[in-house]
């Protein structure tokens, strides 16, 4: 971890968060995405030094993930916008920046719309699970397989095949990351939450309350809170017709940026591009 970032863990709940802080400002919170090895430190570690020169930066583990506790419960969406809640709630943080990354823009977007009076300005980036959501569309048949394989079977091969989904700019998967996301994938209770989490997902598709609880077509195009979507132009994850039908059926959007050279991790595969684009959205008036 870089000695620039302070590390944390916080009482969210009955769950011991992990977390990482940097800067000084107004509060921005940081959630990954879903798969196998990811945190707060992997996922945004390109991002934070540079974000907080601007803003009080926090890089949450969401449950199930990184440092935080991996009880053995349903990982439901339900169960990450608690933690959220928790969070931002334990920290006594008055209103905050959002930010996520594929399933972590669930978690933020989700948690904007039950909490707007808490919400200054969202981020989404390359978010399937958003648009799923929305009942756009969803991951590709490939995405998916990788992802299944590594939670299996995390290991440096199943690792790699996974990160090189994610990320176009394949020198960007060093062998740090790769080795700290197998550790992570493999830490006990880990391995249980992605199954869990694989199997909630699946209940969404046959569960009628669930469905009712997952979908925001109608809430999300409604919400007066800046709005702002990134996308890689070459994501082979979350395919990029995902992002232009969220950005048709959000008339709200305040930002729309499809980039150039990026893949599902437009973070990491692009950092300064994205590090600026963020800094001048969330300093708009």
């Amino acid at each position: 971890m870089s000695s620039k970032f302070k590390s944390w863990f916080i009482r969210t709940g009955v769950v011991k968060t992990h977390f990482i802080e940097a800067g000084e400002g107004d509060p921005l919170i940081l959630i990954h995405g879903g798969g196998p090895g990811a945190s707060g430190e992997h996922n945004w570690g390109n991002n934070i030094e540079e974000l907080s020169r601007h803003f009080h930066v926090f890089a949450l583990d969401l449950i199930g993930y990184g440092l935080t506790d991996k009880p053995a419960i349903e990982y439901s969406y339900q169960a990450k916008v608690d933690q959220l809640t928790n969070f931002v709630d334990a920290l006594c943080l008055e209103k905050v920046h959002l930010g996520g990354n594929s399933m972590g823009s669930y978690v933020v977007v989700r948690y904007a719309l039950d909490r707007p009076e808490r919400v200054k300005k969202v981020i989404m980036v390359a978010t399937a699970t958003v648009a799923g959501a929305m009942n756009l569309g969803k991951v590709s048949e490939q995405g998916n397989t990788v992802r299944v394989q590594v939670g299996e079977k995390p290991d440096r091969e199943s690792m790699r095949a996974w990160l090189e989904m994610l990320l176009f700019n394949k020198d960007r998967i060093t062998d740090e990351l790769l080795d700290g996301r197998v550790r992570l994938a493999c830490l006990p209770g880990a391995s249980e939450a992605q199954q869990s989490y694989r199997g909630f997902s699946r209940r969404i598709a046959k569960d009628p309350t669930l469905q009712q609880w997952y979908d925001i077509s109608q809430r999300l195009p409604k919400v007066t809170f800046p709005i702002a979507l990134f996308w890689g132009k070459e994501d082979r994850f979350a395919p990029t017709e995902l992002a232009y039908r969220m950005r048709d059926a959000l008339p709200n959007l305040k930002g729309f940026y499809l980039v150039e050279n990026a893949g599902h991790q437009v973070q990491n595969d692009q950092p300064e591009k994205f590090n600026q684009l963020v800094i001048d959205f969330l300093k708009a008036e």
